[in-house]
């Protein structure tokens, strides 16, 4: 069923459980804090809720109402909040616990999974209009696997691109729209050997990046040629994509035919048990208001004995570039070799933070990349054993950030960078962790100051995906 209209919460305590249940009403960031506090980990789990949801069970329970997060006078802000679209045909389940808002020229895009995975299209005004949804190819169905979630992004022309449904695939799956900002019709554009879709071999996890030039980028995980990251950007002009990096030189690992020659762009040759092993590397991409490119990396440079329960990495890594990617330099200028390494020379990155010392597990998998308002790099990282380490690029030196830190059994996610709000505000102020932004808008956020988010069907106590927009409210 699609719907705009709101079903109140059967459970009115406070503003935020009305807020999940579609209430319009002005409530505080505080308040909005504690909507989008959920623990960290959450959703890579699927195993905790916030205080005003309801477990998973037969009969909904009722829930005090959460104890309220230390005051920031500096960021209490009044918001309005309108919900505005909730759709209650979805799958409620974990394949369901990806789907991430895009917002583009006064939309919001989505994927969303319906009874026996037919994948569709959404899209969502910010003016309240009417939602499409469409099919992303007749009869097309994702595979019977939680990782095979979508990516969405618009290029500098207004094509919609969506990469998705892979988990270890030969290629990147990818999608693109046959007209601009118009979901109702999609092509595939991808496949072994063309360059019609962003670069990878057998392939995890997508995310798309874009430039404050509209530039697209494309990261996702490779386990061919070895195990590590493959960046792509997309030729808007001919709609082809080629990869950030370069072959890599001296593996002792057997390499398959069909990968010979392919470039990659980050990697390293250890693993969770042993040389080229399993391991789980991550990156993300932000740029500044100078438009200079950042990157950060995590990686695995210890073996561990297994990769049952241990995905742990040893590095963060960052590199910059004034040229889109062509050339990546390390903080004091010197110029790295693609594809990027954590073991020391001339591919080396610029080393932010490093932890391997005792049993593993070391770093947790997730690593964020931020600008802030003086267009300084911040990378943070979690420890399992030491809690969370913000770094900040400063006078040349990697500066630890104070009074930002998480405890050490929280987790992270890789899927998208730390935000800055419209009044230069870190998420560490607005008390919301990694895995609250994931669900929200990062661009449109940092952008506008709005807030565009997904509260998902197992968060719901209606079992629905929402689609909430908050707009601060001016000061009279």
């Amino acid at each position: 069923m699609n719907t705009n209209e709101q079903t109140p919460d059967s459970n009115p305590l406070e503003e935020t459980r009305n807020i999940i249940a579609g209430d319009h009403r002005h409530f505080s960031r505080r308040n909005f804090c504690r909507t989008l506090a959920l623990p960290a980990g959450a959703l890579a789990l699927g195993s905790a809720f916030p205080a005003f949801a309801a477990e998973p069970s037969e009969k909904p329970q009722d829930e005090s109402a959460p104890p309220a997060p230390a005051r920031n006078d500096a960021t209490d802000k009044e918001y309005e909040t309108k919900v505005l679209w909730n759709f209650d045909g979805c799958l409620s389940d974990r394949f369901m616990q990806r789907v991430h808002p895009y917002v583009y020229n006064g939309n919001v895009y989505m994927f969303i999974l319906l009874p026996g995975l037919k994948t569709m299209i959404a899209k969502v005004p910010l003016d309240g209009g009417k939602v499409e949804m469409f099919p992303l190819m007749p009869g097309h169905v994702t595979g019977n696997d939680p990782h095979r979630y979508y990516a969405i992004a618009a290029d500098s022309l207004g094509h919609i691109h969506v990469s998705g449904d892979m988990h270890s695939s030969a290629y990147v799956k990818h999608w693109i729209s046959k007209k601009p900002e118009d979901i109702s019709g999609f092509v595939f554009a991808a496949g072994a050997g063309s360059n019609k879709g962003p670069q990878g071999v057998n392939v995890t996890y997508p995310q798309f990046f874009r430039s404050p030039d509209g530039v697209l980028y494309h990261k996702i995980r490779c386990a061919d040629p070895v195990w590590g990251i493959g960046i792509s950007v997309l030729n808007v002009r001919t709609q082809t994509w080629s990869m950030l990096g370069a072959e890599v030189k001296g593996s002792t690992r057997n390499k398959n035919p069909k990968v010979k020659d392919k470039p990659m762009s980050a990697w390293e040759d250890n693993g969770e048990g042993g040389f080229y092993d399993y391991t789980q590397p991550h990156a993300a991409l932000a740029w500044g208001t100078d438009k200079r490119m950042h990157l950060a990396f995590g990686l695995l440079n210890e073996n561990t004995p297994s990769s049952s329960g241990r995905h742990t990495l040893t590095h963060a890594l960052y590199a910059y570039s004034d040229d889109g990617g062509k050339t990546i330099h390390r903080n004091d200028g010197s110029r790295i070799k693609w594809p990027i390494r954590a073991e020391g020379g001339p591919n080396q990155g610029d080393v932010v933070y490093s932890e391997h010392e005792g049993s593993p597990r070391w770093l947790d998998v997730g690593i964020s990349l931020r600008v802030d308002e003086k267009n300084r790099p911040v990378v943070s990282v979690l420890s399992t054993k030491t809690g969370r380490h913000s770094l900040v690029l400063e006078k040349g030196k990697w500066t630890e950030l104070r009074g930002a830190g998480s405890p050490a059994s929280d987790s992270t996610t890789n899927e998208e960078d730390e935000v800055d709000t419209s009044e230069k505000v870190d998420v560490s102020k607005l008390l919301m962790p990694n895995e609250s932004n994931r669900k929200m808008e990062a661009n449109h956020f940092r952008e506008t100051g709005n807030l565009v988010y997904t509260i998902l069907p197992k968060r719901d106590r209606f079992k629905r995906i929402l689609v909430v927009l908050s707009k601060p409210i001016k000061d009279k």
